[in-house]
């Protein structure tokens, strides 16, 4: 909103949702979060290689737990960024392609709906019928 509220005041004094939608709605933001969100469902769905190791016996050895944690973060997030055929070789306790369609196609889209609605109340307005709190509340995904 902060970055063109003259914008959004003419949209929604316009009573154009899709435009207030199409404003912001950022492609490049909801890009990172999907790819974010697909790398810690493999980074943290996955045993850590460091599960092997002996348990810790001296202050010395924290480097080589470090190391075999920073290793296996690399491999989950190597792995997450492939086909979900190699995904589902490493035993995930979730796929990671799954959290990340959970968010393209559940998580974003409502947040920006919500973001609609508060948008028309902060200019002033109430928000289409597609976009009121009640709707969102009792339609089914």
């Amino acid at each position: 909103y902060m970055a063109d509220p003259e914008g959004y005041q003419k949209l929604v004094d316009a009573g154009d949702a899709d435009g207030v939608m199409k404003l912001l709605t950022n492609e490049v933001v909801e890009a990172k979060v999907l790819r974010r969100s697909r790398l810690k469902a493999a980074t943290y769905g996955t045993e850590p290689l460091l599960a092997d190791l002996p348990p810790l016996e001296s202050q010395g050895e924290k480097t080589s737990i470090v190391a075999a944690a920073a290793a296996s973060a690399v491999v989950a997030a190597i792995e997450a960024m492939g086909d979900d055929e190699s995904s589902s070789k490493l035993k995930n306790k979730v796929c990671p392609s799954t959290v990340e369609s959970i968010y393209r196609d559940l998580i974003i889209p409502l947040t920006k709906d919500i973001e609609v609605a508060y948008l028309f109340r902060r200019c002033g307005r109430e928000p289409p019928p597609q976009y009121a709190p009640d709707r969102m509340s009792t339609d089914p995904l």
